[in-house]
């Protein structure tokens, strides 16, 4: 069993909570990565632990403490669980649906190679585990010959094609941002002439 090796309380309506626990995952990361930890792996890190920490917040309604943890998995891996005080299962949204929240969870599945979640006591744990340069995961992506543990989570879906969508969703979403604004804008110049 993996024991978390970086724990952290978050207060609830801590505005500050998001970005220390960004800075303290990223910062564990680099301390366990074997390799330089490259810069798109340290932004998956940031937006994964960003919305699961946002949505125990969010979504917990102050009942009972909010707790972080990471840790490297025997695999090589990082795994990261936020545990809040809410039994309501988080409910991915349809990415493409109008509304400006609630993709957090269609990011952490983009982002990381498996992601989950159980009850726990009185409420639940949100986990993800991101792949590190020279883990096993990392390993398959790129087609090397590693030694997988067994104990390592398998990837429940090819972590290079998750990404790659992630990545043209992001892009897709952009472009319907810039469309919508530029034909909001030129509504108002229309109706003002």
């Amino acid at each position: 069993m993996d024991i978390p090796d970086e724990s952290w309380t978050v207060a609830p309506g801590d505005t500050e909570a998001v970005a220390e626990s960004r800075r303290r995952a990223v910062a564990a990361a680099r301390a366990w990565c074997p390799e330089a930890l490259p810069d798109d792996t340290a932004d998956a890190i940031r937006r994964v632990i960003s919305e699961l920490v946002t949505n125990a917040i969010r979504h917990a309604g102050g009942a009972g403490p909010i707790l972080a943890s990471v840790w490297r998995t025997p695999g090589g891996n990082l795994a990261v669980a936020v545990e809040d005080g809410s039994r309501v299962a988080p409910t991915p949204c349809d990415p493409y649906d109008d509304g400006t929240a609630g993709r957090g969870l269609a990011i952490v599945d983009a982002e990381s190679i498996t992601w989950t979640w159980r009850h726990a006591g009185a409420g639940k744990i949100v986990s993800a585990t991101i792949g590190l340069p020279g883990s096993a995961a990392t390993a398959r992506r790129s087609g090397a010959c590693a030694p997988v543990s067994d104990t390592a989570p398998p990837p429940t879906v090819n972590a290079v094609a998750r990404q790659t969508a992630g990545r043209w969703l992001n892009a897709v979403l952009r472009l319907a941002r810039w469309d919508l604004l530029a034909t909001e804008s030129r509504h108002r110049r229309v109706v003002a002439a």
